[in-house]
């Protein structure tokens, strides 16, 4: 008798010992209490999935070598919530080791400046998440200021708070959908040409009114760009694929200029303080990450020469759950890993955390509950990050699970939309909190590393 066999065997043997025992009086129930709720069948098929569960971590993740023998890593760490996960440290050591270094240096006064580039969809797009997370880490780590990247034109401009960019004159843009896009898209998604744009930017992240504040234009490849700022009219080179010019560097926190540049892609403005911590938004809506392929290697690794970004954060996810009934998001894992590697290899000077998506819901049977491919999802993003050695953090579990988003719209505070999918600021504001603790735990975890391995001076005592 095959394994199928004994197991439907065994069911139906249980079913009818549990149908008989159920006929019983109710004094039988009285003298033998604990065989009261018990249910049987549900206990062995509840088992039964965990069985299969185990037997699908270990079909996700690939063994990894130990001395002679294979051996199957812990894939239940991505299950954490609340902390960033690296799949080959010790939990007691930071995931983002160099990062932290470099936090550390900040924390204790050194003048230096740490990026992080925010890759996402729609749910960061407006600088949603990512204006608290800046917030938060900014006055955590010296005070210096500034809302760092911002793109020249994008769909989420009018509904933006942080900055404000308005401009005048003719734009031919391109963008990650737009037919015909050409390969000068920066990492916004975006690129534009002008040959004669006016454009007022505004920074409006609060800050000390003594602060220095550097606004760089940052563009791309071409035969050149004319400035004209004050009266004064300038010409720049623009021979690399990524190129800055800074514009002002004063306490005031709005500039006007006027720029041509009829055949080289401008990108946009960064507005950052002289040292500090700068977190670039750059949302695209209706995406996967699988766009970010359209990316121009020389592009990318001209920046990693100058060690632009400290750290890469993906946050990617709820765009591919629109079929309420999938389940099977292998194609993705099959698209996305070329396009991890490519931003690892241009970005070789970078770390890298991969955020799971978060929660959203659909209508099943006039209820909505949370989409039923979430946990496949979240595996195969998990997996990502362990084949591609990057942290990842689980903010499905972190922000409370199944039916969270749920609760979070139809609450009388407001967390989220209506459409069980996004987040209002409230909810941004507590998600934005969530991830900046995952990442001040890990700067923690850092910081004790550092004190336990710190020599300590010997001391000569007389006798």
């Amino acid at each position: 008798m095959n394994n199928n066999k004994k197991v439907i065997t065994l069911i139906l043997v249980v079913a009818i010992i549990q149908f008989t025992l159920s006929l019983f009086s109710k004094n039988f129930i009285e003298y033998f209490p604990s065989f009261k709720n018990v249910n049987l069948v549900t206990d062995i098929l509840e088992k039964e999935k965990i069985i299969q569960k185990k037997k699908l971590h270990k079909t996700i993740l690939p063994p990894i070598l130990i001395g002679d023998s294979l051996v199957y890593n812990d894939f239940d760490a991505y299950l954490k919530k609340g902390t960033l996960i690296d799949f080959e440290a010790d939990s007691t050591n930071p995931a983002l080791k160099n990062f932290t270094d470099k936090l550390i240096r900040l924390a204790n006064h050194k003048k230096v400046k740490i990026r992080i580039a925010w890759f996402g969809d729609s749910q960061i797009e407006g600088d949603l998440i990512t204006q608290d997370v800046r917030e938060l880490l900014q006055n955590y780590f010296g005070q210096q200021k500034g809302v760092g990247y911002v793109p020249i034109t994008c769909v989420s401009a009018d509904f933006r708070n942080t900055a404000k960019v308005i401009t005048t004159g003719a734009i031919f843009d391109s963008n990650f959908k737009k037919q015909g896009a050409n390969s000068n898209l920066f990492l916004s998604g975006y690129s534009v040409l002008s040959p004669d744009l006016t454009v007022f930017f505004k920074d409006n992240v609060a800050k000390s009114k003594s602060q220095i504040t550097q606004k760089w234009l940052l563009y791309g490849k071409g035969d050149s760009i004319s400035i004209n700022r004050n009266e004064v009219t300038k010409k720049y080179n623009a021979d690399k694929e990524f190129n800055r010019i800074l514009i002002d560097s004063s306490t005031l926190n709005k500039i006007n200029f006027q720029v041509s540049s009829k055949n080289t892609p401008l990108y946009g403005i960064s507005s950052e303080p002289e040292t500090g911590i700068i977190l670039d938004n750059f949302s695209f809506r209706g995406i996967t990450g699988v766009e970010l392929k359209k990316l121009n290697n020389s592009m990318l690794s001209e920046m990693n020469e100058k060690g632009y970004y400290d750290l890469v954060i993906m946050q990617y996810g709820v765009n591919l759950m629109f079929k309420p009934n999938d389940t099977n998001y292998d194609y993705y894992y099959r698209a996305m890993k070329p396009i991890i590697k490519k931003l690892k290899t241009n970005f070789s000077k970078s770390e890298f955390l991969l955020v799971g998506a978060s929660d959203r819901a659909f209508n099943y049977d006039g209820q909505w509950k949370t989409a039923v491919g979430i946990d496949s999802l979240i595996a195969i993003q998990a997996k990502l990050s362990y084949n591609n050695n990057i942290a990842f953090y689980n903010l499905y579990k972190s922000m409370g699970g199944y039916g969270t988003t749920v609760k979070w719209a139809d609450s009388t505070l407001q967390l989220a939309n209506k459409d069980y999918i996004h987040f209002n600021h409230r909810g941004a504001r507590r998600v934005a909190t969530m991830i900046f603790n995952a990442l001040l735990n890990d700067f923690n975890k850092a910081v004790k590393k550092k004190q336990k391995n710190q020599v300590k001076p010997t001391v000569n005592k007389e006798v």
